[in-house]
């Protein structure tokens, strides 16, 4: 039996392109296999005219890979750019106050990281009081281990010019550095100053006051005034336009990706409502903020959302945009000996199998490489000699989608929820009970003997986005099946089954 690296080299691949399903993963690829949908115009025309906006789509949809395209289009020499996708630091329940708090830390880290690499920034353009500022957000806002990186990456950048002052310093504090850690912080927070700023820690409590009467000399756990943390934000936001840079743009990914939450869409939308809603952040004009997020939780906060006057941009897929990019996936992959996709199927590849692959895909490139993934590893197992993919092979590798897909990828779990409580397993079965894809309350209450529970059904159903209402005819509302592989598994009698 032929190995599999072979098999994929006489398909023409010289390596496998789809065993990669996240923008993460395509680090160094990205750039060239990013393709921009056809709705992608004015999305891109909004992040560069300083827009706000909240990201929406589903899971796989390429929300990370547009945020990589968006820093593509920025400057690092006038955009202070700063991307956050941990938020552990937060708690699951999180007032505006400690958002703000949280992004002070953020943004601080960002921008000593950025003024280590250049601190004739801080030192040229900066007043007394800018300095001040700087050392309490140091000294507050800074996590030791972050000021560690900080240091190192001085140290690597200014090697030469400071080789020996550095030597100079580090033996003359040797020995302090035994002291314990806060003699150590102590040590690390003067060397970072003195590099950016050209001067030490403001450590006394009445230069402090000076300046910021209404901030705390020592911000701890509980600090989280909305009023001081939010006056303190727009300050440091004027700190970094005075050192240059033209605009602030915060990148908030993943936020709905926190393994806390159990990718429960409810707690996803609990976490994220106090940002999503908060109009004053969202429309300062002295920040841009751009939230990616899954359309499920977003949808539960519709009702709460000021969708006119917050850019909502939903991100959508068409066959002709994921034929694009299977086809520039493909180019890349093989050393550009394939482009286009049906040139590696055999002849028997027709229009409707063709038709039934992107129905499947539901509009989602990371759907489309799942299913290719199922194809050629079936093609392989059918015969391992075979330089085509063969169209025989294709309704089998479909029916392994389907009935092996991770649903809950794309499903939200009911908050709290019981073992044997409603989800997308229970749903589906009951679904797969129908004679159609589109049908009424009575038909499903017949067919999968729902009886008095058939309303909250079809009421969790929709609210999941699983099924939609689309006709009422003579009284009687119609709904159909949403997701197309619950509609193909229906049509082809395959089983959807949770995996124990």
């Amino acid at each position: 039996m032929k190995s599999f690296d072979d098999y994929c080299r006489d398909l023409g691949l010289s390596r496998y392109p789809f065993a990669l399903y996240t923008t993460e993963n395509e680090l160094g690829l990205e750039n060239e296999l990013f393709i921009r949908p056809n709705m992608y115009s004015p999305i891109i025309e909004s992040f560069t005219n300083r827009l706000s906006m909240i990201l929406v789509g589903n899971r796989g949809t390429g929300k990370t890979a547009i945020l990589y395209d968006f820093k593509r289009t920025l400057d690092d020499k006038y955009d202070f750019v700063c991307t956050i996708d941990d938020y552990d630091k937060l708690e699951k329940k999180f007032s505006s106050g400690e958002f703000y708090t949280f992004l002070l830390s953020k943004l601080s880290i960002q921008l000593f990281t950025a003024l280590a690499e250049d601190k004739r920034k801080a030192r040229k353009k900066l007043s007394q009081e800018d300095k001040v500022l700087l050392s309490y957000l140091l000294a507050n806002f800074v996590p030791q281990v972050s000021k560690r990186v900080i240091k190192t990456r001085i140290e690597n950048i200014q090697v030469n010019k400071f080789k020996k002052e550095s030597i100079k310093f580090f033996n003359l504090f040797r020995n302090m550095f035994n002291w314990g850690a806060s003699a150590g912080a102590v040590i690390i927070d003067d060397y970072i100053m003195k590099r950016v700023s050209g001067m030490p820690p403001i450590n006394s409590e009445g230069v402090f006051k000076e300046y910021f009467p209404e901030l705390p000399v020592e911000i701890d756990a509980d600090f989280a005034d909305i009023e001081v943390t939010y006056q303190l934000l727009l300050d440091v936001l004027k700190l970094i336009n005075k050192i240059g840079y033209k605009k602030t743009v915060v990148l908030l990914d993943k936020i709905d990706e926190d393994s806390r939450l159990n990718n429960n869409g409810e707690s996803i939308a609990e976490f994220v409502e106090p940002i999503v809603t908060d109009n004053k952040l969202l429309l300062n004009e002295n920040i841009q903020i751009v939230i990616s997020m899954w359309i499920i939780p977003y949808n539960f906060l519709l009702e709460n959302i000021r969708t006119q006057k917050h850019y909502v941009p939903v991100l959508q897929w068409s066959k002709e945009d994921l034929k694009k990019a299977l086809n520039k996936r493909l180019l890349i992959f093989s050393e550009e000996k394939i482009k286009d996709y049906k040139d590696i199927f055999d002849d028997q590849y027709s229009e409707e199998l063709d038709e039934e692959i992107f129905t499947l895909a539901n509009n989602n490139p990371r759907d489309l490489w799942h299913i290719f993934d199922k194809i050629l590893k079936e093609n392989y197992e059918s015969n391992s000699e075979a330089v085509k993919l063969q169209a025989r092979v294709i309704k089998k590798a479909l029916e392994k989608f389907v009935s092996s897909f991770n649903y809950y990828e794309y499903y939200p779990r009911k908050k709290n929820a019981y073992k044997n409580s409603m989800d997308f397993y229970s749903y589906t079965a009951y679904l797969l009970k129908l004679d159609s894809p589109t049908f009424t309350k009575n038909q499903l209450n017949i067919k999968a003997g729902t009886g008095g529970s058939t309303n909250n059904y079809v009421v969790g159903m929709e609210r999941i986005g699983l099924i939609e209402k689309t006709d009422q005819v003579s009284g009687a509302l119609y709904f159909t099946i949403k997701d197309p592989k619950v509609r193909y598994a229906l049509k082809e009698g395959i089983k959807i089954e949770k995996v124990s």
